[in-house]
Parts: C-alpha cells; structure tokens; sequence
C-alpha cells in the first residue's frame, strides 16, 4: 500500500517547478560573458535549486523575461499558466480552479534563450501548471529541464555561482572525468557511485535540494552497520515539497559518498519506497537506485558533455555543515501561500517536535512572516545549533498558539 500511495502522487514529483523578475546577461562582476557559441551566466540558489534568468519567444516574436529553475532531474518544460497564457500555449486540459495542479500541453515548446544563447527546445515536451503562481514555495514561472540542454556542454559551477552552456567541442574540460550515461530523448544522465562500499547507479538531479536514495540501501546500511543512527521523515535538505511520501522516508547521514576518486563526506539520504526509483528510471537512461541532490552538487564545479557521455567533477570549497541541525519538520508550501506541517519527524519512535501535527499551519518562526517565503528562506529559519530554539507561531482550526521548538541534530 505504501508503495501505491507513492506512486499516487509521482505525478506533483514529474512536473515539480514553477515569480517573475528582469532578465540579464551577466556573469562575473555581473556583466555577460559570451564566446560564440558559448554563454556564462549566474544563478541564485534557493534551498539548493539553480535559478536562472531566461527569455521565451511570444507569438508576435517578442522575448518576454522570466526566472527559471534549472532542473536536470525532470524532462518536461513547465510552466505557470500566466506565462503559458501569454506565450499562447493550448491550455485546454489544464484543470480550472485547481491552483497547484498541472497537466501537459499540445503546444510545441516555446523558444528559449539562456544569456542570448537558444537552448534545444525541439521534441521538448510542455507541462502547464494552474494558478496565479505556479509551484508554491519557488519563486520562478519556469522550470528548465535536461531536455533542453541535451545538445550542449554545460558547466555548473557552484562555487562561482556560475552557469555555462557551449556548444560540444568548444572547452577544454577541468577536472576529474567520470563517464555518464544520457537518455537521449530525455536529458537526464547517470553515473556509478560508492555507498558504503557498494557501486550504484545513481541519476543527478540539481533540481532536487536533497539525494534520495532507495530504501533498500539504507536497510543494507542499518544491518551492516546497526549503530549507525536514523530517523523517519524528511528534513533539511531531504525535505523537498512536503509530499505524502517524504514523511515516511528514512533519514540518515552517510559518512561519505564516492564519485570515482573523489568524495562528499557526510551527505544526508533520504530512503524512499523503491517505486519512486523505478518511475525515475523510466525517464533515465537505465535503472537508478537514487538521484544526487544539490546538496552533494554544491560542492563541486561540475562540467556535463550530455552528447559525448561524459562528466567532470571538481572538489569547490567544504560545503558549510548543519543541514540536519534543523528543528525536525516536514514542510509543505501551498499554492495559496503560506507553510503547512507535513509531517514531524521522529527519533527511536518519538516525535523530536512536541505539540506540532501534520496539518497546523506554520505562520512565523521567531517572528518572521511565511506567507510569502520561499521554501529555502523557511527551511533556513528551522536551522541553528542544536540545543538553541525557535519561536513557531502555529495555527490549527483557525486557532494561533505561539511554541518554542528545540533545533535537533538529526538524525
């Protein structure tokens, strides 16, 4: 049954995305950095997700500017339905009066420019999402997927904070190459790495914050390794959107995750139902057992050759610790605003948050307002040292209560 309600909602995982903002060329010292053929730009990251500005093509051959969140775990072009009005997209199967819901368009894929640079929007399937602001909790009206860099050489430097896309051929790599394999109609790549001493296949996905991993490796690891410690539900960032699945996953810290020579050491896993792993492989180029997250990918400047099957991998700055030294809530954004508790998470069978349900809504934490927060900027707010509290102001049948919660480590 778990495994049937996870599949049940893949569908809000498949098209996951979706705030308006100027356009720019820019790079280093925030001007554009071009060669032909080649494109440098910088992002923002919010709780782990690369946001971009882009261009889209309207009917009338104007560009229209938007933000975009760089997804290379997801296929599909989403976008808000306003956008998608705009650009005249067919919006004939998305559901009226369902903020938050999404559904495929027949329209051919708009147009779009990265830094002036067209991306491969051929063959790119278009997803629409409804409402006035697109996925809760991310503030772009765009979510760019693999599909649209399947042609190209892409560099995400997350040290510098900087994006490049090139034609293949154009630069010379740095770094540590690792072979990958691409689905060619997708996007989405795949490399062998090492957990706990095992070679698994594993997809990388910016587009995610945290590595999700199937829970027959962390059910491998526990039997090996039983004073290893664990928890049971996401946070930090393991806790994605909130999804009804994410609160029963296992939560754990693996000393260190292997990608050839090279290591990321303490890295947070969240263990899912193994039929997450086998729709994510139906879109990969073969059978995954997990994706690497953003959390892992920020330590790295990271080159991707998606036509010649390879990658290169180089070791940036120690990525900062405290990730699960969270005060331990699943979250969730909704459509219309404002934060709900999805799940708490708990330690040998208890709750680690007392007096917090799934379904009170998460109003302020030490008096910052969540109505309009991101979900980076709220689970940042949950974060400190363990031992230290935070201030929730809580609602629950239309009832406020003000609560300290205490900051955990977890697991």
């Amino acid at each position: 049954m778990r495994g049937m309600r996870l599949l049940a909602t893949l569908c809000g995982v498949a098209t996951l995305g979706l705030l308006t903002g100027p356009g720019r060329e820019v790079a280093a010292a925030g001007r554009a950095t071009a060669a032909p053929g080649s494109v440098t730009v910088p992002f923002d990251l919010d709780h782990g997700r690369m946001i971009v500005d882009v261009e889209l093509t309207r009917p009338d051959g104007s560009a229209r500017r938007a933000r975009a969140w760089v997804d290379v775990g997801n296929d599909a072009l989403v976008l808000a339905e306003p956008l998608a009005r705009e650009l005249g997209l067919d919006l004939s199967a998305l559901p009226p009066g369902q903020p938050g819901h999404s559904a495929a368009s027949d329209s051919p894929a708009p147009l779009v420019r990265l830094g002036g640079m067209p991306l491969a929007t051929d063959s790119v399937k278009v997803r629409v999402f409804a409402g006035a602001h697109g996925r809760a909790g991310v503030g772009v009206e765009v979510q760019l997927p693999a599909s649209t860099l399947r042609h190209h050489h892409v560099v995400f430097d997350y040290p510098a904070s900087r994006m490049t896309v090139a034609r293949p051929g154009l630069r010379k790599p740095r770094g540590t190459a690792i072979p990958c394999r691409v689905n060619p109609a997708t996007g989405l790549i795949m490399v062998a790495a090492t957990l706990d001493g095992e070679t698994v296949w594993l997809g990388v996905d910016n587009g995610s914050a945290g590595t999700w991993v199937s829970d027959t490796l962390p059910k491998r690891w526990r039997a090996r390794h039983p004073d290893w410690a664990y928890a049971t539900g996401a946070a930090g960032s393991a806790n994605f959107f909130g999804f009804p699945f994410e609160s029963g996953g296992t939560l754990m810290r693996l000393p260190e995750l292997g990608l050839g020579p090279l290591r990321a050491r303490d890295v947070t896993v969240l263990g899912l139902d193994q039929s997450m792993f086998d729709w994510y492989s139906k879109k990969s180029a073969g059978p995954v057992l997990g994706f690497i997250g953003a959390n892992v990918l920020r330590g790295f400047r990271l080159e991707i050759d998606f036509p010649g099957r390879m990658t290169w991998w180089q070791a940036g700055p120690p990525v900062g610790r405290g990730d699960l030294d969270i005060v331990g809530l699943t979250l969730r954004p909704e459509p219309d605003g404002g934060v709900t508790v999805a799940g708490v998470v708990a330690k040998e069978g208890r709750p680690v948050v007392e007096g917090v349900e799934p379904g009170d809504r998460l109003i302020s934490v030490d008096g910052r307002d969540l109505a309009t927060a991101r979900m980076g900027d709220v689970v940042n707010a949950l974060r400190g040292e363990p031992g230290a509290t935070r201030t929730l102001v809580l609602e629950r049948d239309g009832q406020r209560r003000t609560m300290r919660a205490r900051v955990t480590r977890l697991p």
